[in-house]
């Protein structure tokens, strides 16, 4: 049967409707696909955003911690901070500048140790994509010089006398720091920083943590005999073990778990071990109920400890490379020469430079004296210098070689009328090389200084008798090696043949190199960073001044090592000299130690 119109225009229309809402519904979904990529695509263009966004505020960052490295490197360097500069991070070149903010003061402490303080804002900008941050600081650069540290090593420190060794003054490693003892090590001090970790066994034989090491609690100021002297015990690795803990070296840097029994989470219950960070400065603070203040001898990197930045060996150097600089070597003569201006390729280092005396021996053998003006005074001092050889076994390596020194005679250089005038000394030597190659300067006579004098010199120096003993200024050796020969020394020393020492005294700050701890082969460490070459044995070494290491030894490359007719150890009776607290009595041209912390960013 056929169907009416009306039935069928009905069915037409159903259809339509279906197809114009499947048709609605396809645009719909369609339009939601649509907004949904849309949505996603804003989505992911904000991640983009904030990942570009996050990648710009660390290159800013980045470039925060270069300027700050930058300030430190100036200031112990003597040379102005720059105004700006770029640090390639991530393949972006990243712009800094930096600004005197105005502050500069200098602060002391109790102990009369004093800082000179700096302030800088710095700036720096960086992008990434379409992003562009900014970050702003406000760094303060802290200047203290480095002969107030009784000892500084820019490397790692190692202390490993044989015998009892008292160490007082303040002790910083820009690195690691390995304490040990064959008897009894007390550090008497408030100061014990490294900025690496701080170990108690051996560098060059980890399994080793022998001896005792006490450590004095923090007080106010440590020179002064009425403040409390409570000394707590770096426990070694058998000690602890003796109390039933077990670790792989001892109470140290190591020592990161910390031992709780209970699992509380708080190492305040019976038995129980705080963790290195938190636990050295709990060991040691300030004495129970004491009323000079508070703080933490100890502290390494889980306590935050900055690096102090130092001047570069090149400073030491007779003529350093410098594009543009004020000399060229001038094969004719096997010298430098003065140069066309901005037409050389070195100049003198820091101290050649400001020498008020210097004493310049060439490759045969000759020398020449200049006085500050550059002057030659050569015949003024001609009988208070020779050339003259020296028996060093250390360097010599048995192959029975001789070392050529220049001999200054210090009380001679005072009556002759040209003492350095500004107390700064340099000697230099043409044709340095390592081994008995590594040319030294030796001093003699030198018990009593007129004024206050440094000794610089890029080799090897010498040093011969009682030093700065009778009314003592401020003094400073400074060398890729500094040796220590007794009063009894009489050049008599030959392969084969180790001479006896006799006690003396040296009243001196020490900047010098050492051969660092090779796998086993060890450094000789702080204990034997003055060089000795004597049967010292039983016989009083007395030095009281600092000990700087900043530096690997570039000429004077024997390798540590004692017996033979090498040396044997004397009784070392070292510390910090308390004079140096004040900025007066300190040695002329003291460098600084930099370090730079951000006050406030922004």
């Amino acid at each position: 049967m056929k169907l009416g119109l009306a039935p069928r225009l009905a069915a037409e229309r159903k259809r339509g409707v279906a197809l114009i809402s499947s048709l609605f519904a396809a645009a719909m979904a369609a339009t939601m696909v649509a907004v949904l990529f849309l949505t996603a695509k804003a989505g992911n263009r904000l991640a983009d955003v904030g990942r570009h966004k996050t990648e710009a505020q660390y290159s800013a960052r980045g470039a925060m911690e270069a300027a700050r490295k930058e300030i430190q490197t100036a200031i112990a360097n003597w040379d102005p901070v720059p105004a700006g500069g770029v640090v390639t991070i991530d393949g972006q070149q990243v712009n800094f500048t930096i600004t005197p903010s105005g502050l500069d003061i200098i602060q002391a402490d109790s102990a009369g140790i004093q800082t000179i303080m700096t302030g800088y804002e710095v700036e720096a900008s960086a992008r990434s994509a379409f992003t562009r941050q900014t970050a702003r600081e406000l760094v303060l650069a802290e200047a203290t010089p480095i002969f107030q540290f009784a000892v500084f090593y820019s490397d790692d420190l190692e202390i490993n006398p044989g015998p009892d060794m008292t160490l007082g003054g303040r002790v910083h490693s820009n690195a690691n720091m390995h304490l040990g003892c064959g008897g009894t090590l007390t550090v008497d001090t408030n100061y014990l920083r490294a900025v690496g970790g701080i170990f108690r066994n051996r560098k060059d034989n980890p399994s080793q943590s022998s001896g005792r090491v006490d450590i004095r609690k923090w007080v106010e100021n440590p020179y002064d005999a009425s403040e409390p002297a409570e000394y707590v015990r770096m426990l070694s690795q058998g000690q602890l073990a003796g109390q039933g803990v077990a670790n792989t070296s001892g109470y140290d840097s190591n020592f990161t778990s910390g031992v709780d029994l209970n699992g509380d989470g708080d190492f305040w219950d019976a038995d129980e071990w705080l963790p290195w960070g938190p636990g050295a400065l709990e060991n040691w603070s300030q004495p129970d109920l004491y009323i000079g203040g508070n703080g933490n001898t100890v502290q390494s990197a889980a306590h935050g400890v900055g690096e102090a930045v130092v001047s570069s060996v090149g400073s030491m150097a007779m003529y350093e490379e410098d594009a543009g600089g004020s000399h060229v070597f001038d094969a004719a003569s096997g010298s430098y020469v003065p140069a066309g201006a901005g037409g050389g390729t070195h100049s003198p280092g820091y101290f050649h430079a400001n020498a008020g005396l210097s004493i310049i021996t060439y490759d045969d053998g000759t020398w020449a004296a200049f006085d500050g003006d550059g002057n030659d005074v050569s015949g003024s001092i001609a009988g208070a210098v020779t050339q003259t050889t020296i028996y060093d076994a250390r360097q010599a390596d048995g192959s029975g070689g001789y070392t050529p020194v220049t001999e200054v005679d210090i009380e001679l250089l005072a009556s002759s009328g040209y003492f350095p005038d500004n107390g700064l000394l340099y000697a230099g030597h043409y044709g340095m090389g390592e081994g008995t190659d590594a040319k030294g300067v030796k001093l003699v006579n030198g018990s009593e200084l007129p004024d206050p004098l440094t000794v610089v010199t890029e080799g090897s120096l010498y040093v011969q008798g009682d030093y700065n003993s009778v009314d003592k200024k401020g003094a400073a050796l400074i060398g890729d090696a500094v040796n220590l020969l007794s009063n009894a020394w009489d050049d008599s020393k030959s392969p084969g043949h180790l001479p006896d020492a006799s006690e003396t005294t040296y009243n001196a700050a020490i900047i010098t190199g050492n051969r660092g701890t090779n796998g086993s082969q060890y450094s000789g460490g702080l204990e034997n960073l003055p060089r000795f070459h004597e049967d010292w044995g039983g016989v009083n070494c007395n030095i009281r001044g600092s000990f700087v290491c900043t530096f690997e030894s570039s000429y004077a490359t024997g390798r540590w090592g004692g017996g033979g007719d090498r040396y044997s150890a004397p009784r070392r009776n070292w510390g910090y000299d308390p004079m140096f607290n004040q900025i007066a009595n300190l040695p002329p041209f003291t460098p600084m130690a930099v370090s730079a912390r951000s006050v406030v960013s922004w």
